[in-house]
């Protein structure tokens, strides 16, 4: 239930909430997708400026650590299914993320953040020259 409120609290503060979806909401792993329409996000100089601001709001400390990534993307795949059924071509699933975005001509960038037990990944994507919608996806677990 704990990871349901902060997703949703983290939603709201990217002004994504209305009309979010899940994505995957099963053992204790919640996945929403949706469009920040946060008019802020122009005051900002990169997605990962912005995104990492918004988590530091809802209280998460960021996490840069290339192990400690690797080892949530682990926990997302795990909670997904295990190492037999990989969702993640590589451990690495947001760098690869990223890459496929940029390779479609979108601006994409991502942010993780911790806070006690629970690990939060905020991605966010859009078209580099519309620049509208920005999608968003959060990641809890």
């Amino acid at each position: 239930m704990i990871i349901k409120a902060i997703t949703g609290k983290i939603m709201r503060s990217l002004e994504a909430f209305k009309g979010s979806k899940p994505i995957y909401d099963r053992n204790d792993l919640l996945i929403v997708r949706g469009i920040c329409r946060d008019k802020r996000f122009e005051e900002y100089n990169s997605i990962k400026e912005y995104l990492e601001d918004k988590l530091k709001e809802n209280g998460f400390e960021i996490v840069n650590n290339r192990e400690d990534i690797e080892l949530f993307v682990e926990k997302i795949d795990e909670k997904l299914g295990g190492r037999d059924n990989c969702i993640y071509p590589d451990t690495f699933g947001f760098e690869r993320l990223k890459r496929s975005f940029e390779e479609m001509g979108c601006l994409c960038d991502y942010v993780i953040g911790r806070k006690g037990d629970i690990t939060v990944g905020i991605c966010m994507w859009y078209d580099k020259i519309k620049r509208e919608p920005k999608f968003v996806e959060v990641i809890c677990c």
